[in-house]
């Protein structure tokens, strides 16, 4: 293995922009319902065949609809659409069913969306056949790299990081929902200065539940004291919240079902939160999506998983602060990288560092199956 180690200084920089896409963002709904497809045909396929076959399904789009909202509610003009799209292979014992997918996908979405209209969201499968050089990828008991890509993981999260985490998680916990009148579309995004911090928080209130503007301006109120509590259980910062700051006296962030996808904001797989859960430009990232991705032989997806598990162990055998960088060949076998990459703070084992790399690739078939789990924070 081609594995290289070397030190870094700690992660300070003086200016950090951190952003994170909550649940019900349209991005972020792609991203879930390819992930969800995913494991779902990655589930069929070692129950019916014993291997986790070819398949590809990391490309969605939901095409937003229309409404008519104000306070105290509105109505739908045109549908969302939502179109999960793939391969897969159709030529073993098991193959997928586009139709009843389609179905059972958009149940999943309403579970996904729960103040919406299920009328008012359809949803489509396309799946053909995969490439014959493709599907021999999964073949082996080791799969085969299926490209030449890199992955990137730094462990732990800089307190930035998880005060923007940590904040769209808690306002869009059902425990904060089901007392404030708001949607899963939320974005978060913080920047610190020196020591100064700002989280801009977007958060969809809905319609049907607040008949005037000033019950409005009381949600917002509320969702700006839980914001900035929440932050400054890890800010040390002087940390300063804005919430819905594109309102006007003559406008507010109003939907129906808790999504701007009703009315006009489209969403498409890999353009919102990388492996992770968060948007990190001062770190380094690969710019693969993650979601939707095979699980056993796209390393697009599981290098990502391997480098976590790589980090994640480091730190909790008190290494620090770490950042892995992985980079597969395409052809070989995924379990032999072209190289690897750890840096760390201070001086490490190196003789112990590599022997947490091997042991990381020696585990494949456990990435595969967490992957299938649903282990990792994929967006």
């Amino acid at each position: 293995m081609n594995l290289s180690i070397t030190t870094r200084l700690p992660y300070a920089p003086p200016v950090e922009f951190v952003e994170r896409k909550g649940t019900g963002h349209p991005d972020t709904i792609c991203d879930f319902m390819a992930e969800e497809l995913a494991r779902k045909l990655a589930r069929e396929y070692l129950a019916n065949t014993g291997a986790v076959r070819h398949f590809n399904v990391d490309k969605a789009l939901l095409a937003a609809g229309s409404v008519d909202v104000g306070f105290g509610g509105g109505s739908h003009l045109t549908k969302s659409r939502l179109i999960l799209v793939g391969k897969a292979d159709f030529s073993r014992d098991w193959a997928p069913d586009p139709k009843s997918l389609a179905d059972e996908f958009h149940k999943i979405l309403m579970g996904l969306l729960p103040d919406a209209d299920e009328d008012a969201f359809e949803v489509e499968v396309w799946l053909s056949q995969s490439a014959a050089d493709l599907a021999v990828v999964n073949e082996g008991d080791v799969p085969l790299s299926n490209d030449t890509s890199f992955a990137a993981v730094s462990l732990p999260r800089s307190p930035l990081e998880e005060a923007v985490h940590r904040v769209e998680v808690h306002l869009n916990s059902d425990a904060f929902r089901n007392v404030v009148p708001v949607g899963r579309d939320i974005k978060v995004m913080g920047a610190r200065f020196d020591a100064e911090a700002r989280l801009t928080v977007a958060i969809p209130v809905l319609a049907q539940r607040v008949q005037n503007r000033d019950e409005y301006d009381e949600v917002l109120d509320t969702v700006r004291a839980a914001a900035l509590a929440e932050a400054r259980e890890v800010l040390d910062n002087q940390v300063d919240v804005a919430v819905n700051q594109a309102d006007s006296a003559d406008s507010a962030y109003l939907t129906m079902s808790g999504t701007s996808a009703e009315a006009g904001d489209d969403g498409q797989v890999g353009r919102g939160n990388r492996f992770g859960g968060l948007i990190t430009p001062y770190r380094p990232m690969s710019l693969e999506a993650a979601a939707g991705k095979n699980p056993a032989a796209h390393v697009g997806k599981t290098y990502h998983a391997v480098g976590h598990d790589i980090a994640t162990r480091l730190l909790e055998e008190g290494v620090g602060e770490t950042t892995v960088r992985l980079l597969s060949s395409i052809g070989k076998p995924v379990t032999e990288p072209q190289a690897v990459h750890v840096q760390v703070v201070g001086q490490p084992d190196e003789a112990h560092v590599a022997g947490i790399v091997g042991d990381a690739f020696a585990d494949w078939d456990g990435v595969r199956d967490r992957l299938i789990d649903g282990h990792y924070d994929l967006f």
